[in-house]
């Protein structure tokens, strides 16, 4: 009892240790749930309408397309069509909520079983879906979908996972139709709006026009105020709007180029490499690999011409005018790789030139079974029909089916490092079939029965080339960088770049209105590599902030960036925007300065006299561009049409790149088609609303970009 006693006179105790243990496992849960928050907002790449979109749904959404446009595909634009599907699509599905617009199954089914159909994703469609005349036809798809899963299980998941997709389209497309269609029903013409389409479309003048082009008067001698600047502003303040935050930005490159000391050893690389060609035991592999040659050397696949051409004419003239066996003299030429300038230095050994078969052209028909193994015996009872008298033209029209033709030659396997299975089984059987005869080609995805029908003979290039490309080495780059580490470290503001950048050596470019979408830095020509940069700019930089060195091994570059200047949200003031206000108000005191020059003129042979150019202008419709001393003018052609026949302009016309005075000769009018009212109304409702994706600089002008504009969209993508 006195236990009990003692324990219970420890009861506030006890109940102040069991309050704390309860708090600190409260606590800690609610410090997990803000990780686990907290991780979940780190891994959000953007919002719309309130539905959020993480890193890692983004690229499952990637992967969805990659299976569309194939795995070589370019990352940016495969991660740049899905966050444009997710927006497009969220928005939608939003709008068409509201209304009660869906898609059902049955109408995807019968779209498929349309051979044509608006909503079609056609750039999608293979050719195996098309039927003769170029139309889809949903039964060649279930063919091609049986027969895979019959006969090839690996290639049937990938073609499954492939027509998914392209149904998923298919269903996203039908929906965005109905919500346009329905649109167009709440838009409104009338006949007078239609006649005047119609006539405007089908009446074609003839004009006489003078002409006065702005670039007759010099820049220099038109001033502009600040005065001048502020009301142009004013009058175009909406074409200043930003819906997204930019930076202006200054940036430094630093490109690496090979040293004296990196050229000498290249070439004494290949000096050694033409000592060891001249030798009497050359094994010409060997020398190949030891001087890590990026052209493989392969004895079975001969160069033609066309092949040495396309490495470089130079090297093709000199192995023309060699003896086999000799080694040329190192030589340089240019390789194109993903777009991308690389220069190669190289010597070239021609073992020996050769008259042989270049191209073969053969025909062959595909032969589809339950499986391989069926393929084959059918091709073997094909070949015995057609060995019986039969041509392959008649069996294959027996077997609703055609006959291929293509030609195998050296264009496709020359200065290939290695031929994948497919094209060396067909390589070898094509190259050693006797002409006429009808065999049997099994592939890893394909039978055939096929006869070769021509070879053509050409001159043949057994040649072995070592070849290495121009680079600098790392005591180069560590020594550039050394250099351009000294000149940003110099710097603390853009001032000190831009002052410093010529005495060492550099030269500092600049970039306004860089977008957090942009996926690289440049204001001409974009940078490889330089997402980071761009990251960095909007995640970190404040206005005057110079970047860390960001490092390109692959360009072999460096670069720094200086953000100088932030644009929020909202209109871009009129220091930002000058540049355009500027030649906006060039353009206007230049058309006022020539319109007092041909003030007073009645007609188009007075303007000339007072220095117009003139010109003759045919067909003029309505609505059109019209091209006028080779540049295009947008307006001119609505002047023409209300103006009658025989006379001229009641004023001078201020275009986009002069001034102009017109006389309308004669007018003729296309009478091939009447007019018909409700087919006019219906070409004028389709070209009211109409929905596009959004362009890459996000420049959004039409219904989706209003609908983009409310639907709250929150874009953080630059910070992976």
């Amino acid at each position: 009892m006195a236990a009990i006693g003692k324990i219970r006179s420890w009861g506030p105790w006890l109940v102040g240790i069991i309050g704390l243990a309860l708090f600190g496992f409260i606590a800690t849960d609610f410090t997990r749930q803000c990780e686990t928050s907290s991780n979940q907002a780190r891994q959000q790449v953007g919002k719309v309408m309130g539905e959020k979109l993480s890193i890692v749904d983004l690229q499952k959404r990637s992967e969805e397309y990659k299976i569309l446009l194939g795995k070589d595909a370019n990352e940016e634009m495969l991660r740049e069509q899905a966050w444009s599907d997710f927006v497009i699509n969220t928005i939608m599905d939003e709008e068409c909520g509201k209304l009660g617009i869906g898609v059902t199954d049955e109408e995807v089914k019968a779209v498929l079983a349309q051979g044509k159909h608006p909503a079609h994703p056609r750039q999608f469609f293979l050719p195996e879906f098309m039927n003769e005349a170029g139309e889809f036809d949903y039964n060649n798809v279930a063919q091609l979908y049986n027969t895979l899963q019959q006969q090839a299980p690996e290639q049937f998941q990938e073609f499954k996972a492939y027509w998914e997709m392209v149904e998923k389209l298919l269903r996203q497309n039908l929906l965005r139709q109905k919500y346009i269609t329905l649109l167009q029903a709440c838009m409104l013409t009338n006949e007078c709006s239609a006649k005047i389409a119609f006539d405007g479309r089908n009446n074609e003048s003839e004009v006489a026009v003078a002409a006065l082009s702005y670039a007759t008067i010099n820049d220099n001698d038109v001033q502009v105020t600040e005065a001048d600047l502020k009301a142009k502003y004013e009058e175009m303040k909406e074409m200043f709007k930003w819906t997204k935050e930019t930076r202006d930005i200054k940036y430094v490159v630093c490109n690496v180029v090979p040293s004296d000391a990196d050229m000498d050893a290249l070439t004494a690389n290949l000096t050694e490499a033409a000592k060891q060609f001249n030798s009497d035991s050359a094994n010409i592999n060997n020398i190949v690999a030891m001087h890590r040659s990026v052209v493989s050397y392969n004895e079975d696949r001969p160069y033609n011409k066309n092949g040495i051409r396309a490495i470089s004419p130079a090297l093709l003239d000199s192995l023309d005018n060699m003896k086999d066996s000799t080694v040329t003299d190192p030589f340089r030429y240019t390789t194109i790789q993903s777009g991308k300038p690389i220069e190669h230095m190289a010597i070239a050994r021609l073992n020996r030139r050769y008259q042989d078969v270049d191209s073969i052209s053969y025909k062959y028909i595909s032969v589809m079974g339950n499986s391989f193994e069926d393929a084959e015996q059918r091709a073997d009872s094909i070949i015995n029909v057609i060995n019986s008298g039969l041509s392959m033209d008649s069996v294959a029209s027996t077997l609703n089916t055609t006959v291929s033709t293509e030609w195998f030659s050296a264009d496709s396997y020359q200065g290939k490092e290695s031929l994948d299975a497919n094209t060396r089984t067909k390589m070898n059987t094509v190259r050693s079939a006797e002409m006429g005869k009808v065999q049997r080609l099994t592939l890893s995805n394909a039978v055939w029965v096929f006869q070769v029908t021509e070879r053509k003979v050409n001159t043949l290039y057994d040649v072995a080339i070592v070849s290495n490309e121009i680079r600098f080495s790392p005591d180069t780059e560590d020594n550039t960088y050394n250099n351009f580490s000294q000149y940003i470290s110099s710097c603390s503001n853009a001032e000190d770049l831009e002052k410093k950048a010529p005495q060492a050596g550099y030269e500092l470019q600049e970039q306004k209105n860089l977008l957090s979408t942009a996926y690289s830095i440049g204001a001409n020509t974009p940078l490889a590599n330089t997402r980071e940069a761009v990251k960095w700019a909007f995640a970190k930089a404040n206005e005057g902030s110079i970047s860390e060195i960001f490092r390109d091994p692959a360009e072999g570059r460096f670069l720094a960036v200086v953000v100088t200047k932030i644009n929020p949200v909202g209109y871009l003031d009129i220091k930002g925007a000058e540049p355009t206000l500027r030649a906006e108000v060039l353009k206007d005191k230049k058309a006022d300065m020539l319109m007092k020059k041909l003030e007073g003129v009645k007609t188009v042979a007075e303007a000339e006299q007072k220095g117009a150019t003139t010109d003759s202008l045919h067909s003029v419709g309505f609505p059109m561009r019209v091209g006028v001393m080779q540049q295009s003018e947008r307006g001119l052609s609505g002047a023409i049409a209300a103006t009658p026949v025989g006379q001229s302009a009641k004023k001078l016309f201020k275009g986009e790149n002069g001034v102009y005075f017109f006389q309308v000769v004669s007018r003729d009018t296309n009478n091939e088609k009447p007019f018909e009212r409700r087919a006019e109304e219906q070409n004028l409702m389709q070209n009211l609303v109409w929905l596009v994706t959004p362009s890459q600089q996000n420049s959004f002008t039409n219904l989706l970009d209003v609908l983009i504009e409310k639907a709250g969209l929150e874009d953080y993508r630059y910070q992976f």
